[in-house]
């Protein structure tokens, strides 16, 4: 270990205080990874943070954002009670929510695999529109030094960019040799897992900013609710799942002193990606030290977005909400 990173590691102890867990590891790809909790591990409960990248000035970068956000958290549960039945009205994602919905949403609905899978079933083809508003999505798979990306893919082609979203709109797939019929003929690197096995995955996903600032948003928004950090997100049968520590209400565009969760979002996709009506510009790059698994295969994620408001949702209880496993 560095004697820089030491030292931001012992700074990162001493401002949280004696609950805090803070470990970190590299790889064998020189990827640092540091994760940093707030006392014993409970989901959905328990505040934390982490950052993964092949850059420890980047990761060093990070750790002070991570013990600003760390601390936001404790002050906010410690007010926070416990939600207890169904909530629904309009929500504004926070850059840290938004980046998991479209991880989920368009990141791997967009691996080709997931396409073929559902293409006699699924109410959006490529084409298609997902959103009213402008949103414009791009895999950024050479995206240094963020957690998930790299310059070839496992079957060995080169990877590249693709805009998945343009303006709303479905216009590209991520593919591998076996789906390369989808992406003009030839893949677009991103096939990801052992030899012969491998399958499209998604990687370093960016959100295209838009021109409204976080007061503007909460402004347009009016009464709703502020979805805040994330603690988990998945998918299942066409449905997205959205697990949060915590929601904050807001009121006449003003965020107010009630906090509750853990909360979870669990939607059709593309019900709940025609609800996004304004994208914000302020954007947040999470280079996660969480890795993401399909076919049982681990691959590095990067989730770089700015808010998202959502005319309606549906928020429950995530202590009530029986966790599902993956399938698309």
């Amino acid at each position: 270990m560095s004697d820089a990173l030491a030292e931001a590691l012992a700074e990162t102890r001493q401002a949280l205080g004696p609950t805090a867990r803070v470990s970190w590891g590299e790889g064998d790809d020189g990827l640092v990874r540091v994760h940093v909790t707030l006392g014993p591990a409970r989901h959905g409960h328990t505040p934390q943070w982490g950052v993964a990248a092949y850059d420890r000035g980047f990761v060093l970068a990070e750790l002070r954002r991570g013990v600003s956000q760390l601390q936001t958290d404790r002050a906010l549960l410690a007010g926070r009670a416990p939600l207890t039945r169904p909530l629904s009205g309009a929500a504004l994602l926070s850059p840290a929510a938004a980046g998991v919905f479209v991880h989920e949403c368009f990141g791997h609905t967009s691996e080709a695999d997931n396409y073929l899978a559902r293409e006699t079933s699924a109410d959006r083809v490529l084409g298609d529109r997902w959103t009213t508003a402008p949103v414009t999505v791009r895999d950024l798979p050479r995206a240094r030094p963020y957690a998930g990306s790299y310059d070839e893919d496992d079957e060995g082609t080169p990877s590249r960019t693709v805009t998945l979203l343009t303006e709303g709109r479905w216009t590209g797939l991520l593919t591998h040799r076996a789906t390369r019929r989808l992406s003009g003929g030839q893949s677009t690197g991103h096939g990801r897992g052992a030899a012969g096995t491998a399958v499209p995955r998604c990687s370093v996903l960016e959100v295209e900013p838009g021109p409204y600032s976080s007061p503007e948003l909460l402004r347009q928004m009016g009464d709703g609710w502020l979805l805040g950090t994330p603690v988990g997100g998945y998918s299942v049968n066409g449905l997205l799942v959205l697990e949060l520590l915590w929601i904050r209400r807001a009121r006449a565009g003003r965020l107010t002193d009630e906090v509750l969760g853990p909360a979870v979002v669990c939607a059709k996709k593309s019900a709940l990606a025609a609800q996004v009506t304004a994208i914000g510009s302020d954007t947040v790059v999470h280079s996660s030290p969480y890795t993401c698994v399909k076919e049982s295969y681990e691959v590095g994620s990067t989730l770089i977005s700015p808010s998202l408001l959502l005319k309606r949702c549906v928020l429950r209880p995530l202590d009530q909400f029986g966790r599902g496993r993956r399938k698309d």
